[in-house]
């Protein structure tokens, strides 16, 4: 043990006294891992990118129903309760959906048609504080603001029209606005209000009275509603296909982007198979090159070796010799990867920057992959160094003596 500890030193010296050799070596190394790492980084970063932009858009994990059904609230309720689910709330039909318009207070604008989109807490598409919680707030498009010349906090009128024996019934309702949203999240003339005001509205065109808002009508119906349609989103981008094979089974039909996502996941298969083949054949390469340039050097070394051995260094400090020189070899050449990395790196990211939004990288690596890549490394290297550590091992004393 304490011949070995020598070893370190006598690598070192050896490394800097042959340095014209030592630095090819180091080039070789930087050589194959650059390429690697810009290669993996490229990987990662695209698929991040695509994967952030699909996890960040709640389209992507939203679920469509094609056509139409019957479900009851029960039913909605059991559905949001399922792991995979984020957010489940019931829809209305279409056609009484909407208001007839909604206007200022003053009555001096207007913008008719205004569709109603049920919300409540856990929208995907709204922050927590847009959310409706009152039956009389609502979260309006940037469309229908601009034509009522509004903005959040103001109040405005929503009226609700139906027909009764030919004569027109008009409800009124006051409404704060909550929030206005940009075109990405409501489009056209459309507004979130909450579950309770959209089913009123239905049972007021539906001849029904809507005793909490003071709307006169039929007496409701005492039975559980049905319902036509759902809103559904899924927790996360990989439970969109889970929740669409459960829905299918039980009869009912959706719409997904599933198909982006299982590309997503096809483009990082295929991607992972390429980097890991030229992974493989640059570091096979790599390590039978750097095998033999150690070995020659054990050759070459082999009379200074073998006096080393005569003067009592053990023969396991002698097969150290080649390791610790594998290791600088290794350490030196990944520093040096590293730094073209980044400066590749930051190029790429620098082209393509029209391309990308905020806090996102073409060409990325995090910390625990560059710590994963100096790891395996060193690993190749040692690798590298056995045949020239089993050489080593069999210098014998007496080859040093005709030296002495």
């Amino acid at each position: 043990m304490k011949a070995l500890r020598h070893i370190p030193r006598l690598a070192l010296r050896d490394f800097a006294h042959e340095a014209a050799m030592s630095v090819c070596n180091v080039m070789a190394l930087a050589a194959v891992l650059t390429p690697l790492l810009v290669l993996f980084g490229l990987k990662f970063g695209v698929i991040d990118t695509v994967a952030r932009r699909l996890v960040e858009d709640p389209r992507s994990r939203e679920l469509i129903l094609v056509g139409g059904g019957q479900f009851t609230g029960s039913w909605v309720d059991a559905l949001r309760a399922r792991p995979g689910v984020a957010f489940a709330i019931p829809e209305t039909r279409r056609l009484s959906a909407s208001f007839n318009w909604l206007e200022t207070m003053d009555g001096a604008r207007q913008a008719p048609g205004v569709g109603m989109i049920p919300s409540a807490l856990g929208e995907p598409l709204l922050d927590p504080v847009q959310v409706p919680n009152d039956d009389q707030d609502v979260v309006v498009s940037v469309r229908t603001a601009e034509r009522l010349g509004i903005s959040a906090g103001d109040r405005i009128r929503a009226v609700i029209q139906r027909l009764d024996d030919g004569a027109a019934n008009l409800a009124a309702l006051e409404l704060r606005v909550t929030a206005v949203v940009p075109e990405a999240v409501l489009s056209g003339d459309s507004a979130f209000v909450t579950l309770n005001l959209l089913t009123a509205a239905e049972d007021f065109r539906d001849g029904r009275a809507v005793p909490r808002f003071g709307w006169p009508g039929l007496p409701p119906v005492a039975m559980e509603r049905i319902f036509p349609r759902f809103r559904l989103y899924a927790r996360s981008i990989y439970d969109v296909v889970p929740l669409r094979d459960t829905l299918i089974a039980q009869g009912v039909e959706v719409r997904t982007r599933a198909e982006e996502v299982e590309m997503m996941q096809a483009l990082d298969a295929n991607l992972g198979r390429v980097f890991w083949t030229v992974a493989a054949l640059g570091s096979g390469g790599f390590i039978a090159a750097l095998a033999a340039s150690l070995v020659a050097g054990i050759e070459r070394k082999r009379r200074d070796l073998s006096v080393l051995r005569l003067i009592g260094f053990p023969g396991h400090a002698i097969v150290a010799f080649p390791l610790f020189q594998a290791l600088m070899v290794g350490m030196a050449g990944n520093i040096l990867a590293v730094a073209g990395f980044y400066a590749l790196s930051a190029t790429l990211n620098g082209y393509f920057a029209a391309s990308l939004r905020m806090n996102e990288f073409v060409c990325r690596l995090l910390p625990a992959h560059v710590a994963m890549a100096t790891a395996i490394t060193l690993v190749c290297a040692l690798a590298s160094a056995s045949w020239a550590g089993m050489r080593a091992a069999g210098i014998q004393p007496a080859e040093g003596l005709r030296d002495v």
